[in-house]
C-alpha cells in the first residue's frame, strides 16, 4: 500500500511539474509567433497532431481535397518536355516507352526521383502524398488487440480489445469538422490467483461516445476540443461512479506547414489517480521519411523504410502510460473503484494506406504496474512484464 501511495504521489508530482513545462512552452510559442511572418501564407492543409495525444485511438483528419498532381507537359505529338534540373519539380518515374538520356540513372526499385544533373522529365506525377483521412462522412473503423503477460506465476495478465468507428460532419463548414467516435473497449483479466487483489472482476468494460471539434479560428491556428461521455464498469451491480466525462483542449500552431507544429493544452482524464494532465510539445518532420512526435504524454519517433504505390511502411518507437479507473463490485458485494496503472515502451512497424487505413504490429516492455482500490483494500503491484499488440484500421 505504501509503495502504491508513493507511486501515486510521484505521478501527481510529475503532473505539477509538467504544468511549469507547459507554461514555459507557451512562452516559447509566443516568441515564435512574433518571429514567424504570415506574409506568404497559403491555404495549406494542416498536419494535425496524432491520435495518441488523448491516450486513445482516434482519427484527427481535416475534410479537405487531396493535393493536385503535377500538370501534364505532354505535347500534341506525344513527346515530353526536357528542362534543366535546376528548375523545381523533379519527378518520380518515366512513362512507358520513353527512354532516359544516357546520363539519367533509372533506379531498379522504381521508387524515388528520376533525374540527372542536367535534365528531368516534366509531366509525370510527382511523389505520392498519402492522405490521413477520407473525404466524406465515414472516416475509419478500427480494431486492436493487446496481450500483457502475467509477469510471474499467479500474477495479473490482461488482454485488451479496442474497437471504434469514426464519422465526420461539417460543424458548421467542412473545414471545421466534428468527428464523432463511438467505441467499446474491454479488458479481460487473468489473475491474480490469490490475495491480494484476487477478487478483481474477470472483465473491465469501457463504452464511450467521443465528440471532437477542429475549428481553424485563425490561419494556421487550430483548436482541438473534445468531450467523451463514458461508462467504465464491470457491468456487475449498480455503480453510481461508473459514468465519467473525459476530454481534451489543445491549441495547435502550424509553424511550418508539413514540417513543424507546436501543441499545448490539457487532457481531462478524470481518473481516480489523475484528473488533469498537461499535454504539449512539437511535431517535427525534417524529411518526408521521418516524423518525430515530441509530445507529452505520448512521444513517438517514426522512420519510413519503404514506400510503394498507395502505401508506406514505417518503423517506430513510442512510450505511453496505460490503465484507467473502473467502478466494480467486490467479492463481498460492496461497490468500489479500481485503478490500473502501468508505463509502456514499445517498438513496432506499421503500413499506412491512403485515407488513414493501415495496420500495425508492436511489442514492448511494461513496468511500474499497480492495482489500487478507492477503498485501499487489496492494493498490490504486479511485476514487470511484456506486451504484444496489433491493430487494423479501415
Amino acid at each position: 500500500m505504501a509503495m502504491a501511495m508513493q507511486e501515486r504521489d510521484w505521478l501527481r508530482g510529475i503532473a505539477r511539474r509538467s504544468w511549469r513545462c507547459v507554461v514555459c512552452l507557451a512562452g516559447v510559442i509566443a516568441c515564435i509567433l512574433s518571429l514567424v511572418s504570415d506574409a506568404a501564407a497559403q491555404d495549406t492543409p494542416l498536419l494535425l497532431p496524432p491520435p495518441e495525444l488523448s491516450g486513445e485511438t482516434q482519427t484527427v483528419p481535416l475534410l479537405r481535397a487531396s493535393p493536385e498532381t503535377n500538370s501534364s507537359a505532354e505535347k500534341a505529338d506525344g513527346s515530353l518536355t526536357l528542362r534543366p534540373a535546376t528548375e523545381p519539380g523533379l519527378l518520380e518515374r518515366l512513362p512507358d516507352g520513353v527512354e532516359p538520356p544516357p546520363d539519367l540513372a533509372f533506379p531498379e526499385s522504381g521508387v524515388g526521383p528520376i533525374y540527372s544533373e542536367e535534365y528531368y522529365y516534366e509531366g509525370v506525377p510527382g511523389p505520392q502524398k498519402l492522405s490521413p483521412y477520407k473525404n466524406g462522412f465515414f472516416q475509419k473503423l478500427s480494431f486492436s488487440a493487446a496481450w500483457i503477460g502475467t509477469g510471474g506465476v499467479g500474477e495479473l495478465g490482461i488482454t485488451e480489445i479496442d474497437t471504434a468507428l469514426t464519422v465526420a460532419v461539417p460543424m458548421p463548414i467542412r473545414e471545421w469538422p466534428m468527428l464523432i467516435t463511438p467505441g467499446y473497449n474491454v479488458d479481460f483479466l487473468d489473475g491474480p490467483s490469490g490475495p491480494p487483489g484476487s477478487d478483481l472482476p474477470p472483465r473491465l468494460n469501457e463504452a464511450y461516445l467521443d465528440f471532437m471539434w477542429l475549428p481553424t479560428f485563425v490561419h494556421r491556428h487550430t483548436l482541438m476540443l473534445a468531450v467523451a461521455p463514458s461508462y467504465f464498469s464491470d457491468f456487475e451491480g449498480d455503480h453510481d461512479k461508473a459514468f465519467r466525462l473525459t476530454g481534451k483542449a489543445l491549441w495547435i500552431y502550424d509553424a511550418r506547414p508539413d514540417e513543424l507544429q507546436l501543441v499545448v493544452g490539457v487532457l481531462y482524464l478524470n481518473r481516480d489517480n489523475v484528473r488533469l494532465l498537461p499535454a504539449g510539445g512539437a511535431i517535427w518532420c525534417p524529411a518526408d521519411w521521418a516524423k518525430f512526435e515530441l509530445i507529452f504524454p505520448k512521444p513517438k519517433l517514426a522512420i519510413r523504410y519503404n514506400v510503394g504505390q498507395g502505401f508506406e511502411d514505417w518503423g517506430f518507437v513510442t512510450a505511453e502510460f496505460g490503465g484507467n479507473t473502473w467502478a466494480i463490485e467486490r467479492e463481498s458485494g460492496l461497490s468500489d473503484q479500481v485503478t490500473l496503472l502501468d508505463y509502456r515502451i514499445l517498438g513496432g512497424i506499421e503500413r499506412k494506406l491512403d485515407g488513414g487505413a493501415g495496420y500495425r504490429l508492436e511489442a514492448g516492455y511494461v513496468f511500474g504496474r499497480s492495482v489500487e482500490y478507492s477503498s485501499n483494500l487489496g492494493n498490490f503491484d504486479p511485476s514487470d512484464t511484456f506486451i504484444v499488440r496489433g491493430g487494423v484500421t479501415y
